[in-house]
């Protein structure tokens, strides 16, 4: 069987002639990305803390500034050792910590509209740490010894005070495990007063990305798999005999076709 070619300008063509259905499938597919993101995504909400790491120890008695200033060597080493304050963080001991102090501070029936709270052999209630863990998200701040601590949940309280409860574990945990090192939150979380997700133009980008690709995709393998013939010329190439005449189709345009001639 001869393959079947097709160069670019044909292929420009397949599409301008199909121009009114891609359009309309990309539209379509953008608003239902939008509306997926606007009425059905629950809103989002972001509060987050810096937590300041440094492998040496402050020294809060003396009042030399010397001793108060953190020497280059001192600096370099926190950085390269910001990776591992990360690991430290993302522990699940660190994770069962902030389940233990939701539900201390947060009524079990509430808890449940957003989480699964579980129940272990021992009879305690539990927040799966895979729960929590999705919630956060730890990275150091331009290579430096700075880590950015970020939570974001559906509800406002909630990502603020995750973020307190890792302030308060951070100290202990990093010294404990490192053995050393000094650990100070720049400042305190601040509980968010407006949504930060869902990204309502991503989701619009992404459907009109998507239709535009599925859109394009149906028409080309269509017209692919399409085995009428258009024109003289192709039963020329296609079964090697001439063609005496040709009769115009005055109404293909009013059909969607991409020739002036109807099909054989």
């Amino acid at each position: 069987m001869e393959e079947k070619e097709i160069s670019v300008q044909e292929i420009l063509g397949i599409l301008l002639a199909h121009i009114r259905l891609i359009v309309i499938v990309t539209v379509v597919a953008g608003v239902a990305g939008y509306s997926y993101a606007k009425f059905v995504l629950p809103l989002q909400y972001t509060s987050s803390i810096k937590i300041y790491v440094t492998n040496g120890v402050r020294n809060s008695n003396d009042d030399d500034d010397e001793n108060e200033l953190i020497n280059g060597a001192d600096i370099n080493t926190a950085r390269s050792l910001a990776a591992t304050y990360i690991v430290i963080l993302d522990d699940a001991s660190v994770y069962e910590a902030i389940s233990d102090r939701l539900l201390e501070d947060y009524k079990i029936e509430d808890l449940r509209n957003y989480f699964t709270v579980a129940t272990d052999e021992k009879g305690k209630d539990y927040i799966p740490t895979g729960q929590i863990k999705r919630l956060i998200t730890i990275a150091a701040v331009n290579n430096t010894e700075v880590l950015q601590v970020t939570v974001t949940s559906e509800v406002p309280n909630f990502s603020a005070d995750i973020c307190s409860y890792i302030s308060e574990i951070a100290p202990e945990m990093i010294i404990r495990t490192t053995k050393a090192g000094y650990v100070e939150t720049v400042s305190p979380p601040r509980v968010p007063t407006s949504p930060s997700g869902p990204n309502i133009m991503r989701y619009l980008l992404l459907g009109l990305v998507a239709g535009l690709v599925i859109s394009v995709g149906i028409v080309l393998v269509t017209n692919f798999f399409d085995n009428t013939v258009k024109s003289g010329e192709e039963i020329k190439e296609r079964f090697g005999v001439p063609v005496l005449a040709e009769i115009p189709d005055i109404f293909m345009d009013e059909k969607g076709g991409s020739s002036k001639y109807g099909k054989y």
